[in-house]
């Protein structure tokens, strides 16, 4: 059976592409305008050979150059955890980089980038950085030397014209533009997926870590409870759910007929389920109730989304 095209935004596939010094090297420049010179790999083995991943310390990119380090992070599913996520890595970092008897003045400069698909705080904002503030002396900085910084690939738009805002766009829906940086990525995405080796252990990956995005989901569902979402848009979600899962089979019944009827009826309803967590964890309500009916609007809620 023929795998469908490996994406940027899959984790595997961001690992890879990162691998590429001058790449990894650009994005530095392009989301911290720090230049890094002599970048050091610390994770090159499990980026060429794809694992199951486990509770353990795995980080998608992890570099140190000089006396810094980054880990950066694809986010493509909403994560409600995301500053959890942040301070479990952070302190994994920490504990990777300080020597036991070491002093704290030699741990290094740590910069933790997490590239998200979608608004991680649902402030509209392309870039947030967060930085630890005291709450009683709101101008007091704590320059710890740790850095945590989230890009909203869904806000693009709302960048000037540059290298990131080309960046998020193309993270965003797989548009190509004319930037280096960008064309340079999507080259690799292609020979990557000219691998097929390699993209058949991480569609192995993929299919054992459903649990994880089950967990997210539960989440994601707490959270609209607990927000208590008005009355209507929840019988909306119900219905939405109900009608969009049949047509789902329905469609994925036709489209996958030369694969199995089985396996079609499959992805169409994962893939359904996919945007009503993305449009949930959006808020946008109004688009949730379009998608059970509407066509045209649920095809381009496909695409913005990049399912």
């Amino acid at each position: 059976m023929s795998h469908p095209r490996i994406s940027f935004t899959n984790r595997w596939m961001f690992e890879r592409v990162m691998l590429d010094e001058e790449v990894c090297r650009q994005f530095i420049r392009c989301v911290l305008g720090i230049d890094a010179a002599h970048i050091e790999y610390l994770n090159a083995e499990q980026v060429l050979e794809p694992a199951i991943e486990s509770r353990g310390v795995r980080m998608d990119v992890y570099v140190r150059e000089g006396h810094r380090v980054y880990d950066i992070e694809m986010q493509a599913a909403a994560e409600p955890l995301l500053a959890h996520r942040f301070r479990y890595y952070q302190s994994s970092l920490d504990g990777a980089t300080l020597a036991p008897g070491r002093d704290y003045d030699e741990l290094p400069e740590s910069f933790i980038v997490f590239l998200c698909a979608y608004d991680p705080f649902d402030q509209n904002l392309p870039l947030y950085t967060l930085e630890r503030r005291c709450l009683e002396a709101p101008e007091l900085s704590i320059d710890c030397k740790a850095h945590w910084l989230a890009l909203n690939a869904h806000a693009w738009s709302a960048l000037p014209q540059g290298t990131l805002r080309d960046l998020l766009h193309y993270t965003q829906n797989g548009s190509l533009g004319s930037d280096p940086l960008v064309r340079r990525i999507d080259k690799i995405v292609a020979e990557a997926n000219s691998d097929r080796k390699w993209v058949d252990k991480v569609f192995y990956c993929v299919s054992t870590i459903e649990e994880n995005d089950a967990r997210r989901a539960r989440i994601l569902e707490r959270q609209a409870l607990k927000k208590g979402l008005a009355e209507g848009h929840a019988k909306g979600l119900e219905q939405g759910l109900a009608e969009g899962l049949a047509e789902g089979r329905a469609e994925g019944r036709a489209e996958g007929r030369a694969e199995g009827r089985a396996e079609g009826a499959q992805e169409a309803e994962e893939r359904y389920s996919a945007l009503i967590t993305h449009l949930v964890s959006a808020q946008r309500f109004d688009d949730l109730a379009a998608i059970a009916s509407n066509t045209e609007r649920r095809a381009a809620l496909f695409e913005e989304f990049g399912l």
